[in-house]
């Protein structure tokens, strides 16, 4: 055998170990892109599990200790006005620190928020299903508003950096939005179920939902810490403004317009809101940018989060009394009402998801504010008296066209600012939903006071919730019909 066939041979030879080699390392680049793409998507389905987990925890505890508060009363004392802070105390300081904790997120990372609130949350919990007092019950609902406050933006943002594929996105939020919506027709079936066995129940349910978020804390990928200024003149007076605000109209409907603590409070809010926005204007890095109001995606978006809660939360209100006080059912078989709306909820967030990725935001939102409107005229058109599957079948209508609307329009919030803002902009967003939610109460109360019957205020808050959609329908369509 000649030198060149030896060398022709031996060149074959390493060019076939060469290919085989290169085989071998593709493959195994091939498999490692594979784990990796299934790890990333696991690590986005296991963060959008706990963030509509904390969604649902978030909404369920504004609604679920209304009916236990008789059997807490009769336990450990209180009047009326103690009963309405267990349930106030909640409300006002998720809504009077949403702001603050949107910055927090921005600063300091999504994820770091997101686990601190759900301990939090975990923690006030256990320690008001322990309370040995009204004052120490109040006291760990507003530790729990606190929690709220934390988790909620978190939970946005969060979602966000987990699903940067805008079809994932949108399926995402709707899981989100499934969890908050479906919480306030869950909340008071819960909550009548377990206040039989034990008042305590109703706080102590929290406790495993947090260990969840807390188990799957390894998967969920840690969130990028943005160097920015606090803003903490802003931060002191939004937060006096919005906790006297919301505690004035809190305080008119237990102690009326004239009342001097009234008054105070309300004068004290709007003054501190006002210095608020003027500040907004002259610090360099304000806490509330005042030009996310000049984005059409966010004009839309904060009113519907705002009227969308403010219509649903003082709907379960009034027609919690109205079961109760007027047609005398007991707190069970009132929660049973609103399960229909739990079940439709939760599909037509499902739903949902699937119509944003068809046809868009603006045609989920126009559809899902159409769907309500359609199920309070409903409510208001049906002869006193209404019967109680009618408000189950009408409420119903309402969930399925929120549980539409609710990720569309989140969804506009985070496509309509900088990546760098979706902390603070999904606070803005929960914290006009929040605001409403606490203003919706409180004004539908009110109403329920000076009518002379439940059935009359229940047919007048149908009235009210179907006009404030119809304009902002209105409003959405105006506003984008040059786009």
């Amino acid at each position: 055998m000649t030198d060149f066939t030896k060398t022709s041979m031996n060149v074959v030879s390493d060019r076939g170990r060469f290919d085989h080699a290169d085989c071998i390392d593709r493959s195994g680049a091939g498999e490692r892109a594979g784990r990796i793409d299934r790890a990333g998507r696991l690590s986005a389905n296991l963060t959008t599990f706990a963030a509509a987990v904390a969604s649902f925890l978030a909404g369920m505890d504004v609604l679920i200790v209304n009916v236990a508060l008789p059997t807490i009363a009769t336990e450990l004392g209180g009047d009326m006005a103690v009963q309405q802070w267990v349930v106030d105390g909640y409300t006002l300081l998720f809504a009077a620190l949403l702001l603050l904790a949107g910055s927090l997120t921005d600063r300091f990372g999504a994820k770091r928020l997101f686990l601190a609130g759900a301990s939090l949350f975990g923690a006030a919990s256990l320690f008001c299903s322990f309370a040995w007092s009204m004052a120490a019950l109040v006291a760990g609902r507003c530790l729990l508003g606190v929690a709220s406050a934390l988790i909620l933006p978190a939970s946005m943002a969060l979602i966000n950096e987990a699903n940067p594929n805008p079809r994932r996105r949108s399926w995402a939020l709707a899981l989100w939005g499934a969890g908050g919506a479906s919480a306030s027709a869950v909340g008071p079936l819960l909550g009548g179920l377990l206040t039989p066995i034990h008042w305590s129940l109703v706080f102590a349910i929290n406790v495993p939902f947090c260990l969840m978020i807390l188990a799957v804390a390894h998967w969920i990928k840690p969130s990028l810490n943005r160097a920015i200024r606090f803003d903490w003149l802003g931060q002191t007076l939004s937060l006096i403004g919005l906790t006297a605000l919301v505690a004035g109209i809190i305080e008119v409907g237990s102690t009326g317009f004239t009342a001097p603590a009234t008054l105070a409070l309300l004068a004290v809010g709007l003054v501190a809101l006002a210095a608020f926005l003027l500040s907004q204007k002259k610090v360099s890095a304000p806490m509330m940018p005042l030009n996310l109001f000049h984005v059409r995606g966010m004009q839309v978006a904060l009113q519907i989060g705002f009227i969308m809660i403010f219509n649903w939360y003082g709907i379960v209100f009034i027609c919690t009394m109205f079961l109760q006080n007027e047609l005398h059912m007991g707190p069970f078989a009132a929660g049973l009402v609103f399960v229909p709306s739990a079940f439709v909820t939760i599909l037509g967030n499902l739903a949902g998801g699937q119509i944003i990725n068809a046809r868009g935001s603006k045609f989920s939102i126009t559809l899902g504010l159409a769907i309500m409107i359609v199920g309070f005229l409903i409510e208001f058109l049906t002869p006193a008296p209404i019967p109680v599957w009618v408000i189950a079948t009408g409420l119903s209508i309402v969930g399925f066209g929120a549980a539409i609307t609710t990720p569309a329009a989140a969804g506009v919030v985070l496509k309509s600012v900088d990546p760098a803002q979706a902390g603070i902009a999904s606070a803005m967003f929960n914290t006009f939903r929040q605001v409403g939610g606490a203003i919706g109460v409180a004004v539908f109360g009110v109403i329920a006071t000076f009518l002379p019957n439940l059935t009359l205020a229940l047919r007048s808050v149908f009235l009210a919730s179907a006009i404030l959609l119809a304009y902002v329908l209105v409003f959405e369509l105006l506003r984008w019909c040059d786009r």
